[in-house]
């Protein structure tokens, strides 16, 4: 389903879709991971919208697997967390093995929240990771959106082109069981993979118990249950002739890597695909007219694909809702570019860089001769050797909790930063916990009540939060909110020293997503009404911040960064140039990837 699409209706289109029985504000085209917890994310906070997907069922594709700690947390502010935990994986003992070849180890989901509690310094997550392929988590997500009664679904509707103008979008949609037409107006390698069922672990697990392994000869294999269900990825050159290949023969070959064919029993070939690893981020975000929102697309490693979807969909869900219950203004809308961009430029480059090292030593193995790493020869030794210390040197994939909870909207224009303030530290490995405004505040259990997470007090809109003893400054943001019909929620902690010390300012707006918008300086607060009202404005985008780097214009913000320019003109690190991501010119793409 690749790049996802939200179109915002108008008020004027509603009475016009009233004849094709479809009244909503919100149209999102595609239900993939992204699509649904959109949809999920709008009826969070009360919006209407209508969810289509051209299949008639939810993926049968292993295309996800780690849902990272972010991903998680926000689950949670959706009420999901604790069913993903039921349909995930939660191994008896992996977690607190080594994984794979022994370079790859993760502490198990029990093991982070024990750490967490014991830790209680900000660094950590409020929820740990959760291990569960794409295909159980659309199909335990599709009934939820059914059963939702603010989300009309339909499965088997194919949505194919668009129109926008200023005041509404037009969208061909066709009903692929009757091939009727409906109009909506609203405003250069290749990789074979094989999913398939197998109990034969007296081969597939004659070297341990793992999550994955990469092999030396390129290609890799997911256990994504460490009980019967496995897909493998073999690299194969574009000029395959994919049309008659054997998956078992795919499934052998890869296993045997350097050694040849390493036969095992099949059950059964649950899927099969050729499919084109592609990093791809959307020259803009926000159409020309403002009313058609759009996401990304990235690879495998490092997990950041549905992660990455996820937040994006949380991002414009929250974002619509305020938009369309008439607090939000046009700034917030425009923040949604300007603000998960960045991430998808950073977040695409880093999985580019985690593939790199797989490469890497593959590259060496085929310099020296498959021979050379399988010998125990002195050459074939030191090459093993080597291997392991580069791997180890660079095991970043799925441990970059910098990436993952640490990226900070600077720039937004919805971010109130005190431009005579330093900004913190930022690490790459980890979340270096700060409420910086434009960063995820930390979690922190509170000490009065050591099972309650300063998260869990949250509203489901703005939250100002209070570490003075008369919380006599978060009245008034509350009497200032009211006034202008903004939904805030206080919570006021004058007997909190550690989390204030973590947290290092007295009063903190956190946003709906749980980032900070605004933090006061240091000392004793003493805002006037005009102050705080010119805070919640600029929180609400009907204020544009003057730390934006770029004021809104109504026009997408296209080569609006360095970083854009430098892959515009270059590529990303682990890609050779650039091409324009059409589904009909690129050679391999997956049945999944169109």
């Amino acid at each position: 389903m690749g790049v996802n699409t939200f179109l915002l209706l108008d008020n004027a289109t509603k009475t016009a879709l009233a004849q094709y029985q479809h009244d909503v504000p919100v149209l999102v085209v595609g239900a993939g991971p992204v699509g649904l917890i959109t949809a999920l994310t709008l009826a969070h906070h009360g919006i209407r919208c209508m969810l289509i997907e051209r299949n008639y069922e939810t993926t049968r594709w292993p295309k996800m697997d780690v849902t990272n700690v972010r991903t998680m947390e926000l689950l949670r502010t959706l009420g999901l967390a604790d069913g993903l935990r039921e349909q995930g994986k939660r191994p008896p003992t992996l977690g607190d093995e080594m994984m794979g070849d022994e370079m790859m180890d993760l502490p198990s989901p029990d093991k982070w929240r024990e750490r967490s509690k014991r830790q209680n310094d900000g660094s950590m997550p409020r929820e740990p990771y959760q291990r569960c392929s794409q295909a159980i988590f659309e199909a335990w997500l599709k009934p939820i959106c059914q059963a939702n009664a603010l989300i009309d679904t339909f499965f088997g509707y194919k949505f194919e082109e668009l129109t926008e103008n200023d005041e509404a979008v037009f969208s061909t949609i066709t009903d692929l069981s009757s091939e009727q037409k409906i109009v909506v107006k609203s405003h250069p390698i290749a990789m074979y993979l094989v999913h398939f069922r197998s109990r034969d672990l007296q081969k597939l697990q004659s070297q341990g118990q793992f999550w994955h392994i990469f092999f030396t000869a390129g290609g890799a294999i997911i256990s994504q249950d460490e009980d019967e269900i496995w897909t493998v990825h073999l690299p194969m050159s574009l000029e395959e002739d994919t049309d008659n290949i054997d998956p078992a023969e795919v499934v052998y070959k890869l296993l045997g890597s350097n050694t040849g064919r390493f036969p095992i029993k099949i059950d059964e070939i649950l899927v099969k695909s050729v499919w084109r690893p592609n990093l791809a981020v959307a020259d803009e975000y926000r159409t020309r007219h403002g009313r058609v929102f759009l996401s990304h697309q990235n690879i495998p490693t490092g997990g950041y694909g549905v992660n990455m979807g996820v937040g994006d969909a949380y991002d414009i869900g929250w974002k619509l809702a305020a938009v369309l219950k008439g607090h939000g203004g046009p700034y917030l809308l425009d923040s949604y570019e300007l603000e998960r961009r960045p991430v998808a430029l950073r977040n695409v480059e880093r999985s580019g860089k985690h593939q790199s090292v797989h490469w890497e030593y593959c590259k060496w193995v085929k310099q020296q001769g498959a021979e050379t790493v399988l010998s125990s020869s002195e050459e074939g030794t030191a090459l093993k050797r080597k291997i392991e210390a580069y791997v180890m040197e660079h095991d970043g994939e799925n441990k970059d909790h910098g990436i993952e909870m640490g990226y900070r909207h600077n720039g937004s224009p919805v971010v109130l930063v005190d431009k005579d303030e330093k900004e913190p530290e930022w690490s790459v490995r980890d979340y270096i916990p700060s409420t910086w405004p434009g960063s995820r505040a930390p979690h922190l259990f509170l000490e009065s009540d050591p099972k309650t997470s300063i998260f869990d007090l949250y509203g489901p809109d703005y939250t100002i939060v209070d570490f003075t003893s008369d919380a006599a400054q978060s009245v008034q943001f509350c009497i200032v909110a009211e006034r202008l019909n903004i939904p805030l929620k206080q919570v006021s902690l004058p007997s909190e020293p550690h989390v204030r010390k973590i947290w290092e300012r007295d009063l903190v707006l956190i946003r709906p997503d749980g980032f900070v918008a605004w933090r006061s300086r240091l000392g004793n607060p003493n805002l006037d009404d005009a102050t705080i009202e010119n805070v919640l404005l600029i929180a609400l985008g009907q204020v544009c911040s003057p730390s934006c780097a770029r004021p809104h214009t109504g026009q997408p913000h296209l080569n609006g960064s360095t970083k854009y320019q430098e892959v515009k003109e270059q590529g990303f690190t682990a890609t050779v140039g650039n091409v324009e991501q059409d589904a009909g010119k690129i050679q391999k793409l997956g049945a999944f990837q169109t």
